[in-house]
């Protein structure tokens, strides 16, 4: 495990580099104006690709480990057929409520690119389930570095142009990553009847996982699609420059529960619950530690990050981004107990946390007037999210209270 954690670690790091890249290209090369349009688009095509995964990135890392490592072994083939089948009946209906919302063709291309991604998660989804913790990381940031380079090569470049770029290269990574799997592993014959067995399991334990995927990504779309609707889109892009310091640290926390659930899942198929508690009891404290120095450097120097990573306009956002990066901490403790929540009950408690969430979000902001108001919200709600996880992994732990 300890050479998985490495591997991980390193390779989430370079993505985030990647990540910090893309933004200090997008916000030089593109308006003011357009770049609070990509990140609306960007969140809201986060938000559509994880309610077409539909729960899948969660249930595969839980049942492959319980599958091949329980007493009596499964195979695994039909659950991913079910998952597939699964996905695409919620894609279907997705994209027919989005299409009789909103009839544009940036919505279209949008709704393309949020189902490429979709089954990109379903790929990492697959080596995560099954340890192949190298290609989980390798095939990510493969897709990271290819989707730069039309940032830095395209002599024009808008907001439609960049998520067109990026659909057409995951489009084609993603199927040669899943023609690899298909030619490698030759899937046996599959039968009408196992698939629907695995199709109540997915959909019993996924469903409850689409709904808070679905409130996950509302939190990150929710603030900007509101500023956009109520302040404009300059308004969009200063609040956007707090989001994405936040959102460009916290993988560093999220990396770890790419391990955690599959690693606890594999710990229940053994009977093995209190070494998994231990382990989740030492992480809390490095997680606690980690975050703190992380905070204090950006908030000492966060000037001196906004003109790194941003244009030199965005140097007008300092304060905002001090109040928002303190949900840095709170984040990263939801982050750790999520996943091991996930693992141990079928019940979608993190579902409940993030909807009570998303509620507080709407009020809070319904009430702000001000980016610096409404970053007080956003730190607020970041901290009952990071409470609540921290409340029911109290509960749910012992497998009994599950």
């Amino acid at each position: 495990m300890s050479k998985d954690v490495v591997w991980t670690f390193t390779i989430q790091i370079t993505i985030m580099l990647c990540a910090f890249a893309i933004n200090k290209l997008l916000s030089n090369r593109l308006s003011i104006e357009d770049f609070g349009q990509y990140n609306l688009i960007k969140r809201s095509v986060q938000v559509l690709s994880f309610v077409m995964l539909a729960g899948v990135g969660i249930a595969l890392p839980r049942y492959i480990p319980l599958y091949r490592n329980g007493e009596q072994q499964r195979s695994i083939v039909p659950l991913l057929a079910a998952a597939l089948v699964y996905m695409t009946g919620i894609t279907i209906i997705v994209c027919i409520i989005s299409a009789a919302m909103v009839n544009d063709a940036l919505l279209a291309i949008a709704l393309a690119y949020a189902f490429t991604l979709a089954l990109s998660q379903f790929v990492f989804a697959y080596y995560r389930g099954t340890g192949n913790y190298k290609w989980y990381n390798a095939t990510q940031l493969v897709i990271q570095l290819a989707i730069i380079l039309p940032l830095i090569f395209l002599p024009i470049l808008t907001t439609r142009i960049v998520f067109l770029s990026w659909l057409i290269i995951t489009s084609v990574l993603v199927a040669i990553y899943m023609g690899r799997e298909l030619f490698i592993h030759k899937l046996p014959h599959l039968n009408i009847a196992s698939i629907k067995e695995e199709l109540k399991t997915i959909v019993k334990y996924s469903s409850g996982r689409l709904i808070a995927d679905f409130f996950l990504f509302s939190l990150s779309a929710f603030p900007l699609i509101y500023i956009s609707k109520t302040q404009g889109l300059q308004p969009t892009a200063y609040y956007s420059v707090g989001i994405t310091f936040v959102t460009m640290v916290t993988p560093l926390y999220s990396f770890m529960g790419i391990i955690l659930l599959p690693y606890v899942s594999e710990c229940l198929a053994q009977k093995e619950q209190k070494r998994a508690n231990l382990f989740i009891n030492n992480l809390a404290t490095l997680y606690l530690g980690t975050s703190l120095l992380i905070i204090a450097a950006l908030y000492l120097f966060i000037g001196f990050f906004t003109s790194l990573f941003f244009a030199d306009s965005y140097l007008a956002t300092v304060e905002t981004s001090r109040i928002m990066i303190l949900a840095i901490l709170p984040q990263a403790l939801y982050l750790l107990y999520r996943n091991p929540i996930d693992a141990v009950s079928v019940k979608p408690y993190n579902a409940f946390i993030l909807g009570i969430c998303l509620v507080v979000m709407m009020i809070s902001f319904s009430l702000s007037t001000t980016l610096t108001q409404l970053a007080w919200a956003y730190f607020l709600v970041s901290i009952l999210q990071g409470v609540l996880s921290w409340i029911t992994w109290q509960f749910i732990k012992n497998p009994s209270n599950s």
